[in-house]
């Protein structure tokens, strides 16, 4: 026990007893405390302390070092006392004496008693030759003043002052408000003026009067007597001078510093030396600010983010957090929205989402503790949360919408307007649906994925020739006679269905005689154009029937032509008749292409040779349109050769054997 050490702070009376009673390091740690601040000392030597606190410098972790001294070294300058609203900075003007300063610890939490407690601990270069004054500053904001370093002050920021009197070892803990008018929470009772209000200053901004610290489980405070060990990196293990040491634990809640049942926060802490023991002396050296992250009280914040627009949803909360009607909404720019409830008692908190636009779903809600923050629980159902928030804590809750989509079929048919052919549509789970020319439907609050609607088989007069959709993630096929909606949230896609109707080639076949008389049994076989288009025969189309044949009236149909060229042949002829040539057709959607093959009358020429003497037939070779035939040699049955060469009728007699004009040979 090194109490002959050691420098407490106020209570000597219990304090002495304590030593006569062999009290322990653990014995004299400030009530509820975990760091002892009352041996001068960080290690762990009977009570919690600074080596086993978390602390890092390193990193930093409740620590904050100097600049090294000399040149680099930054301070205070212009005569930059404790009331200087922003400090003016400079470097290197610090010599290596009681001012100048090497590192400091703080460490502002709420203990498992559930009060405040504020452990503050300053390292300098060497011992003093007067006086020592240190002050910790507490400051609310985290924004940089204008000097780029130390924070905005705002009112109600704590100045902690550690004075210790020239060659004593008992030092005096005593802390002030930063006032910015008459109108602050925190100014002193019975203060009608800057003057009585401030410590020093005659006008505001300024720090309040100095308030003592006294009584025992209320402040612990020492320095190191003798050399010390400070065991937290960097440079670690290093040998502290006597009096370069000076450590102080603070109840903040039984002081009235932050009050029981009050709200606070401390975000930055630094340190800084004066030159003497006047609260108007210039500053010296400081430690520039660490983050302390201490709230006394929890916040949840409640962020909604939208996938596919934006929009504005309601929330109903639970009555403690005293909102009118117990609601609030949240309209989202760019996609997001937030808001924060801070300064909230540890407790239960609950939301629900009770209202969204029309068109939107609720797709997740998630809850995380904010980083470093103490965990608080909760519990999610739906879009509901209730959470059980702890002190300090920070919870982020996340609400995530999704627009909903829609779909759109539309009908189009070639040639347009058609009023009378119908096509169906077969969709998701069953869906159906009938469409005209010219028609669509709509399905809304869909959401966002792939839907597949199929057009039914149409009549045999309509072809299925394109699907569109207005989305490059959405695909039609022709083939599969259907759309694939990829539909993203708060998307709309139309996809078009266009059908081409087929076309008709009516034929009429007549007597090349007489046009009127129609001539029945003529067949017609359909063949489709060579490529190119209007050049030669393909195959016969197998798209619709092959054939026609005409009736008693000469007429046939091809009907359901798909719209083409084709080519129309007469593949069997009436008796009596020459087959009429092959013709084109070129069919239109929805069109109808006549076509008349008119045939010529088939005659039969019959020359007979006869000799004048005796009547008689006599063989002979006749060419007619270039072909050789032989004329009768003898009657057919029934007749005589006297019978057919006494035939009337066109007769020529040449003189004798052989060629005569008509292509008629009389052999010799």
């Amino acid at each position: 026990m090194k109490i002959n050490h050691r420098t407490r702070w106020g209570a000597c009376l219990a304090v002495a007893a304590l030593v006569m009673a062999g009290a322990t390091s653990a014995q004299a740690t400030l009530a509820g405390g975990t760091i002892d601040a009352s041996d001068g000392n960080l290690i762990v030597d009977g009570a919690p302390d600074w080596a086993n606190a978390g602390v890092d410098c390193t990193v930093p972790t409740y620590c904050g070092l100097d600049q090294p001294t000399g040149q680099t070294d930054d301070s205070f300058t212009q005569g930059t006392s404790e009331d200087t609203p922003v400090p003016v900075l400079d470097q290197g003007s610090i010599p290596p004496n009681k001012s100048d300063l090497t590192r400091f610890y703080a460490k502002i939490v709420t203990e498992a008693n559930g009060k405040d407690y504020a452990y503050l601990a300053w390292e300098r270069v060497q011992a003093p030759t007067g006086t020592t004054n240190m002050d910790f500053e507490l400051n609310q904001s985290t924004q940089k003043s204008a000097n780029n370093v130390t924070p905005v002050r705002t009112d109600g920021d704590i100045l902690v002052k550690y004075d210790l009197s020239k060659g004593g070892t008992h030092p005096d803990i005593s802390y002030s408000f930063w006032l910015t008018s008459l109108d602050s929470p925190k100014l002193p009772s019975g203060a009608t003026s800057a003057s009585t209000a401030c410590e020093k200053n005659n006008s505001f901004p300024c720090w309040g009067k100095s308030i003592a610290l006294t009584g025992a489980g209320i402040v612990e405070a020492s320095i190191n007597e003798q050399t010390v060990t400070d065991p937290i990196p960097p440079s670690n293990p290093r040998d502290l001078d006597p009096l370069t040491f000076g450590e102080a634990a603070i109840n903040l809640t039984d002081s009235g510093i932050i009050p029981a049942g009050v709200c606070a926060s401390i975000g930055q802490a630094y340190l800084k030396s004066r030159s003497s023991d006047s609260f108007t002396a210039a500053l010296k050296d400081f430690v520039a600010p660490i983050s302390v992250n201490f709230n006394k009280c929890g916040s949840i914040k409640i962020v909604k983010n939208t996938v596919g627009g934006n929009g504005t949803f309601g929330y109903g909360t639970s009555a403690n957090l005293g909102l009118t009607g117990n609601t609030f909404s949240l309209t989202t720019v760019g996609n997001t929205a937030n808001r924060t409830f801070a300064d909230l008692f540890a407790g239960a908190y609950s939301f629900d989402e009770t209202s969204m636009p029309t068109g939107w779903q609720f797709t997740s809600l998630t809850c995380a503790n904010d980083s470093g923050k103490p965990a608080s629980t909760w519990t999610v159902t739906g879009d509901q949360v209730t959470v059980n928030l702890v002190a300090q804590g920070a919870v982020t809750c996340t609400y995530t919408n999704t627009a909903q989509a829609s779909l759109t079929v539309a009908k189009v048919t070639n040639p347009t307007p058609n009023t009378t052919a119908s096509f169906g549509f077969t969709g998701p789970g069953g869906d159906t649906g009938t469409l005209k020319d010219g028609q669509s439907f709509t399905r809304s609050s869909l959401s966002p994925g792939q839907y597949v609607w199929t057009e039914n088989d149409p009549t045999p007069t309509f072809d299925l020739t394109n699907v569109v959709c207005n989305d490059a993630n959405s695909v039609g096929s022709v083939t599969a006679r259907t759309a694939t909606f990829n539909l993203e949230p708060g998307e709309n896609v139309t996809c078009t269905f266009t059908n081409r109707q087929r076309g008709k080639i009516d034929v009429l076949k007549v007597d090349d005689d007489d046009p009127a008389v129609p001539l029945a049994g003529a067949v017609f076989t359909l063949y489709t154009d060579a490529t190119p288009v209007g050049g030669t025969r393909g195959a016969e189309d197998t798209s619709t029937g092959v054939t026609c044949t005409t009736s008693a009236a000469g007429t046939c149909s091809f009907t359901n032509v798909v719209p083409g060229t084709y080519w129309v042949v007469e593949t069997t002829t009436p008796a009596g008749h020459s087959t009429a040539a092959d013709q084109q057709a070129t069919v239109g959607a929805g069109g109808t292409v006549s076509l008349t093959f008119t045939n010529p009358r088939e005659f039969k020429i019959i020359v007979l040779v006869c000799k004048n003497a005796d009547n008689s037939l006599y063989p002979s070779t006749v060419t007619i349109d270039g072909q050789n035939k032989t004329s009768l040699a003898t009657a057919p049955t029934g007749f005589t050769s006297a019978d057919l060469c006494g035939l009337g009728g066109a007769s020529y007699s040449p003189k004798g054997k052989g060629n005569h004009p008509g292509n008629v040979n009389i052999p010799q």
